[in-house]
């Protein structure tokens, strides 16, 4: 009981220990040994969960903010690493000679490959119980290929060189969300996520931004040198200050036959529009256009993270029953929000409209997106618990697929078809694909049982927000 009482005595957040179990004997998992089980009630983030000592929910306040910047200024790296490099498209066509659709593959090999390493990182990560070995490796596959692209001198090496880059960087993601779902219970975690959204799409403006004032007072290969020093800050910062946070002991074990082997795949254009129309804009003004998604992410984010919360916590006040679906209610309003600014969006910019109303319209796009994106993954980390890193991992990898895949094919059909209608297909598979969120909402009980197939540990704990 010492260890206990001095775990607890660490922890700035927990007020009162309501009850103490302890369950002594010989057993397959324990091997005899002792295990003490508590209950903790949280005063000020009301939180009450069974965990056990070394739970790093029971991490002091002080502790989780720091890991969270960390985690959250790790995650921003994922997202500059692509788009820094939108600035440079037009330079290095020019300097490698080579076509549109082969600049453009630089960025879609990219964006694919982020997203198929960041299901295997996870998967690592969640089968293996470790965080902390995987968010080093991963920071040093990041740091050496990006080392060697700034000396690359035929696009194909710097193409295969970006693809290992990105995978490296791409379990830097998956793992930063998976050690924020570790530290923060439900009841918090819809918070910390919009934090780190908010700062993971803010670097969308950075990059763009930092990277166009590159390419116009110094050169691309810039871009790799300080990627490179970006990377080498963070990796002491992991090594000194964030500890292992998988905690396994929490759950139910998995089963022999799952925890046998190691399954990969369990978790299963603006540049040349605004350099070639009239707006004839520079690379350093392209970056600054930039700003209304960067703004409207950041915003999207909080709002989505907060108004999730406050829907499960009203609920509660109200003595209502509080399920996970509940945070699909608080998507709505976003998933409204983005057809109808891309499809006014799509056909402004086809007739070339002023660039100040497109910027609005880019901004609401930003804005519904991530209240819609917040919310929905938090929702999944909620009712996936142990699986925090594969399911962030795969909402990840899914994205980045079809911006991937965008990055060729939505060039040649926005060609074939015109901007206008082009935006408006993107519109229409948007609104569609919203339906499928009434069916989750009304299923996602029922295949969450399934899933889980009888481990009634992990199905209460996911169900109990």
């Amino acid at each position: 009981m010492k260890s206990v009482s001095s775990k607890i005595s660490e922890s700035t957040e927990v007020t009162e220990v309501t009850e103490v179990t302890e369950v002594t004997g010989a057993s397959e998992d324990t091997g005899g040994s002792e295990v003490t089980e508590i209950t903790v009630v949280n005063e000020a983030s009301e939180c009450t969960e069974d965990i056990i000592v070394n739970d790093p929910k029971f991490l002091s306040s002080r502790k989780k903010w720091l890991i969270l910047f960390i985690a959250t200024f790790s995650g921003m790296l994922t997202h500059m690493t692509n788009t820094i490099l939108y600035p440079a498209l037009i330079q290095l066509r020019e300097e490698f000679g080579i076509s549109e659709i082969t600049v453009n593959s630089l960025i879609s090999v990219s964006l694919i490959f982020k997203g198929i390493a960041s299901i295997v990182w996870a998967a690592y990560s969640d089968r293996f119980a470790t965080r902390r070995k995987v968010y080093l490796l991963s920071c040093l596959v990041f740091i050496i290929p990006t080392i060697l692209c700034s000396i690359a001198e035929r696009i194909w090496v710097l193409m295969i060189l970006c693809a290992i880059q990105v995978c490296g960087c791409s379990g830097m993601y998956s793992i930063s969300a998976g050690i924020i779902s570790d530290i923060y219970c439900p009841k918090e975690r819809g918070g910390a996520y919009g934090i780190f959204y908010l700062a993971y799409w803010f670097s969308n403006f950075i990059g763009t931004l930092s990277g166009g004032y590159i390419i116009q007072y110094l050169n691309w290969q810039w871009i790799f040198r300080i990627l490179v020093i970006y990377g080498g800050f963070i990796f002491p910062f992991v090594i000194l200050f964030v500890p292992e946070t998988f905690c396994q002991s929490t759950l139910t074990s998995q089963s022999k036959a799952s925890q046998n082997r190691f399954n990969p795949i369990a978790p299963l254009n603006v540049p040349q529009n605004f350099s070639a129309r009239i707006y004839k804009l520079p690379p350093s003004s392209i970056g600054l256009l930039f700003l209304a998604p960067a703004v409207g992410y950041p915003i999207g984010s909080l709002v989505g993270g907060k108004y999730s919360d406050f829907v499960l916590q009203r609920a509660r006040k109200k003595g209502e029953s509080v399920y996970p679906e509940m945070r699909i209610k608080s998507a709505t309003v976003g998933v409204l929000i983005i057809p109808c600014s891309y499809l006014a969006y799509g056909w402004l910019l086809e007739h070339n409209f002023d660039i100040y109303t497109l910027m609005i319209l880019w901004f609401f796009g930003a804005l519904g997106s991530l209240i819609t994106f917040n919310s929905l993954s938090t929702y999944l980390v909620d009712v996936c618990p142990g699986f925090s890193a594969s399911v962030v991992a795969l909402v990840n990898c899914i994205s980045l697929m079809i911006a991937g895949i965008n990055a060729i094919a939505g060039s040649l059909l926005e060609n074939a078809i015109g901007t206008g209608w082009f935006f408006t297909v993107i519109s229409l598979t948007c609104f569609i694909f919203s339906f499928l969120l009434v069916i989750v909402y009304f299923k996602g009980r029922q295949w969450q049982k399934k899933f889980f197939n009888g481990d009634s540990k992990r199905w209460t704990i996911s169900r109990n927000l």
